[in-house]
């Protein structure tokens, strides 16, 4: 039984030990050539046994203590410690802390040396809002693993945008953690394989085919709130993968002809929903979700597929955001064609 650490860090011992010296938590410290910057993908260090992983809390609150339990329990399984943020059980409105607050969390535990990987506890909403405070260049020169979904969205398209740093669209500390998810996590995390991603539900082929390109995507509502910001992600020749919650179908149509206008479905190799969580189902004389992403996807004549295992429901893939991958829409499978991660950082 490896032993749990719930070590607090202060904002003091962070700005104390941080050897970035003028390092400034007020604004966007952007990089130089960040467009040319974004194309070369850093890869984090693979975690193994024994290692640490951070819970933060960028977006919304986190309120049941049994939910900080299961954390514990479930990286425990892996033979993982855990820490917690200093500000993740803070409450500021709907958000765990102040915008700042929740930086300084994230931001410190990637200069942590003795963090391995970072964790979100929930999605939710307040990403977005501490994009401002975020250290880009330490994020880029202190590579690490950040896993989770929904509203984190916005991190890892921020991220990939800035910094080139692959990141995971996977399980976030208060998700159900299915043995599904669980062997994912372990398999692209921990073991670094080139994972075969295979549905346990049943995949619909929207558009037959093959397709290869790297893997962008998210959160549609948080993928299309991106447009027209620096951090709106490049497209061209990915393979794009969504889901969302509770979205009526009319919206979903509504979101996927902003993302058309915006150019951001020209020049996709591949696309593919995972699924619509809790979504009020249309009336009778309405079009369905099915026949509204055909609406939009079938004209491109790529490969496409809806009903991956990639969403707000107990079964979710970690997915690597940046990194080449094959996908057989007949079968509805996604493979990697290469590790994540690596041993060498």
């Amino acid at each position: 039984m490896i032993k749990t650490k719930n070590k607090v860090v202060k904002r003091s011992d962070f700005l104390a030990k941080t050897s970035f010296g003028a390092f400034s938590l007020l604004g966007v410290e952007k990089l130089l050539g960040g467009e040319d910057r974004s194309k070369k993908r850093i890869k984090p260090k693979r975690l193994q046994p024994g290692d640490t992983v951070a819970f933060s809390a960028p977006a919304g609150i986190l309120y049941e203590r049994s939910d900080f339990d299961k954390m514990e329990r479930v990286m425990d399984e892996f033979g993982l410690n855990v820490r917690f943020g200093e500000y993740v059980r803070e409450r500021y409105g709907y958000f765990s802390g102040t915008d700042l607050q929740r930086a300084m969390d994230l931001n410190w535990f990637f200069v942590d040396a003795s963090v391995d990987a970072i964790v979100a506890v929930r999605g939710g909403w307040g990403a977005s809002r501490i994009l401002p405070h975020l250290n880009f260049s330490s994020i880029q020169t202190h590579p690490k693993i950040l896993c989770g979904f929904s509203d984190i969205t916005t991190l890892h398209l921020a991220i990939l945008k800035e910094c080139g740093l692959v990141t995971f669209h996977g399980p976030n500390g208060a998700s159900e953690w299915s043995e599904l998810t669980k062997h994912y996590f372990k398999k692209v995390l921990m073991d670094g394989e080139n994972a075969k991603f295979i549905s346990s539900g049943r995949v619909k082929t929207l558009v037959p085919g093959i397709a290869e390109g790297e893997l962008i995507g998210g959160n549609l509502t948080v993928l299309t709130t991106s447009l027209g910001t620096g951090y709106q992600p490049d497209t061209e020749g990915c393979i794009l993968f969504m889901e969302d919650i509770g979205e009526p179908v009319y919206k979903i149509d509504r979101m996927l002809t902003h993302l058309k206008m915006a150019g951001v479905l020209d020049g996709i190799k591949g696309f593919v929903f995972g699924d619509c969580t809790d979504c009020p189902m249309p009336r009778v004389d309405h079009f369905t979700l099915e026949e509204i992403i055909k609406q939009h996807i079938e004209p491109l004549e790529i490969p496409a597929v809806m009903g991956v295992s990639i969403s707000h429901g107990d079964d979710n893939f970690t997915i690597p955001i940046g990194v080449a991958s094959r996908l057989d829409a007949g079968s509805g499978d996604i493979t990697l064609l290469e590790s994540a991660v690596t041993d060498q950082i």
